[in-house]
């Protein structure tokens, strides 16, 4: 089964009125964290922050089970701000890990594709399957 991204719903303890509330910096800082992420930041065991600007970061909040398989979720979020503060979601299933460099770029580009996607319509997504 190939990699896919998929939406899922909305973002829970969304920013509120994101992304319409931000100006052109901001969206900006947004694309600019998203874009810093790397294979092996996707893939992390222990929550915390991956990357951040002055504006925002993008952590790992941590790991789930469902279905059987174990997913990463990945979360950019503004800086500063307590309770609803996320603006981008996706979790990752630990299915799409490969040790072969070239699918490692494709399943990276999924990821970040997801996270520009979430961010520019609100919605959380998945992205599962496997890479070949």
């Amino acid at each position: 089964m190939p990699v896919n991204v998929q939406q899922t719903g909305a973002i829970n303890n969304i920013y509120p009125n994101s992304p319409n509330v931000f100006n052109n910096n901001q969206k900006e800082a947004v694309y600019n964290v998203i874009g810093q992420l790397t294979y092996a930041d996707i893939f992390r065991n222990n929550a915390g922050t991956i990357v951040q600007n002055q504006t925002m970061r993008l952590d790992m909040q941590g790991t789930f089970v469902q279905g059987g398989d174990r997913f990463h979720n990945l979360q950019v979020q503004v800086n500063g701000v307590n309770g609803n503060s996320t603006v981008a979601h996706a979790n990752v299933s630990e299915s799409t890990m490969t040790n072969d460099p070239a699918n490692q770029t494709g399943v990276l580009n999924k990821v970040i594709s997801a996270l520009n996607q979430s961010f520019d319509n609100a919605a959380s997504y998945q992205v599962d399957g496997t890479a070949p």
